[in-house]
């Protein structure tokens, strides 16, 4: 892979952060929908916001795209890594892939949900509490994900590390910061519901901030490969 095509893949992680962002704001999903309101109230939502909300899920499958080549690149360049073993750029990729789907998945769910916004409500509710039960404890694929950033940044035996060696430490905490979203199947309200302070707000703070540090670290390695 040339280096103006790792680059231009690199710069998915922007598009991503860019695009994603934009659509949970033209949605109205920032913060989601409480998990607590009624069927009625959840319906009325997708009523009045039928357009925006699709037009917000169309920009985020836009955004996917670009988290896709990122997920690419990062392991082209693991594999420069001497660490002995392909695992950790293989488990980046295979992780990084699931968690494109586990994203895109509630994105096509929400849409769908806008889509006949004059169902009955209480399958609007079923629907708007499958897309964010399905995004919000998504935790194992960023753990694998991260985690194999985190392993091959520690284990890197090259002269010139891909990436530096508080990438690792970087990577492991943004981890471990997803796992409380898999308390939101047992709370309605609070800090860890679905649009709460662990759940929603450091989740979601913690995947922009992982595109936009990881998004200079791997440009940085594309250009010194080609300086090497």
């Amino acid at each position: 892979m040339s280096a103006f095509d790792q680059k231009l893949c690199a710069w998915g992680g922007v598009a991503c952060a860019a695009l994603f962002g934009a659509g949970l704001l033209l949605a109205g999903f920032v913060p989601p929908p409480s998990p607590s309101l009624s069927a009625a109230e959840v319906a009325a939502y997708y009523r009045e916001h039928a357009g925006a909300i699709r037009g917000g899920m169309m920009l985020g499958l836009f955004g996917m795209a670009g988290w896709t080549a990122f997920v690419g690149v990062i392991s082209a360049q693991m594999r420069r890594m001497q660490t002995g073993s392909d695992l950790p750029a293989l488990l980046q990729v295979g992780a990084g892939s699931i968690g494109v789907l586990t994203v895109m998945l509630p994105i096509m769910i929400f849409a769908a949900t806008a889509f006949r916004p004059e169902r009955d409500p209480a399958l609007t509710q079923l629907l708007n509490d499958l897309g964010w039960l399905i995004i919000i404890p998504a935790f194992p694929t960023f753990i694998a994900q991260f985690g194999a950033i985190a392993l091959g940044t520690w284990r890197d035996r090259s002269p010139h590390p891909v990436f530096p060696r508080w990438a690792a430490y970087f990577n492991l905490w943004m981890a471990l910061l997803f796992v409380p979203g898999g308390l939101a199947y047992f709370f309605r309200s609070g800090p860890f519901a679905w649009d709460g302070l662990f759940d929603f707000w450091l989740a979601a703070g913690a995947f922009f901030a992982w595109l936009m540090v990881m998004t200079p670290l791997v440009l940085k390695a594309i250009a010194a490969q080609g300086e090497g």
